[in-house]
């Protein structure tokens, strides 16, 4: 479900896109960004509607809190509540556990090869 819709401000939700942020109020640059991985937990602050953005589902920015205590912004397609990262993970394991591994082949000699 939507971080937006399901979270108030403290909860914590989890990141499942890559991405790069500035803290809030700074413009962006990749130099000073910060770098939020998949399974990053993060708090809810809240939520905005991106100015140039007012169409479109990436339009929807969450404000939260870091790690490093500061807040960012990024649009509401890279999170997850912590219910939806559980059944993410539980999904993946599974599927990981049904999936026959695949054969080594040996590697035969080349004439020459001791």
């Amino acid at each position: 479900m939507s971080v937006i819709l399901e979270c108030q401000p403290g909860d914590s939700f989890v990141c499942i896109g890559e991405f790069h942020a500035c803290p809030e109020g700074e413009p962006f640059s990749l130099d000073a960004s910060r770098k939020f991985r998949i399974g990053e937990r993060l708090r809810y602050v809240g939520f905005r509607q991106h100015q140039n953005l007012k169409d479109h589902a990436a339009g929807w920015l969450v404000v939260f809190e870091a790690a490093d205590g500061k807040h960012y912004a990024a649009t509401q397609t890279y999170f997850v509540i912590e219910e939806t990262w559980e059944k993410i993970k539980k999904y993946f394991a599974q599927r990981l556990l049904r999936e026959p591994k695949p054969k080594r082949t040996t590697r035969q000699k080349a004439p020459g090869d001791g």
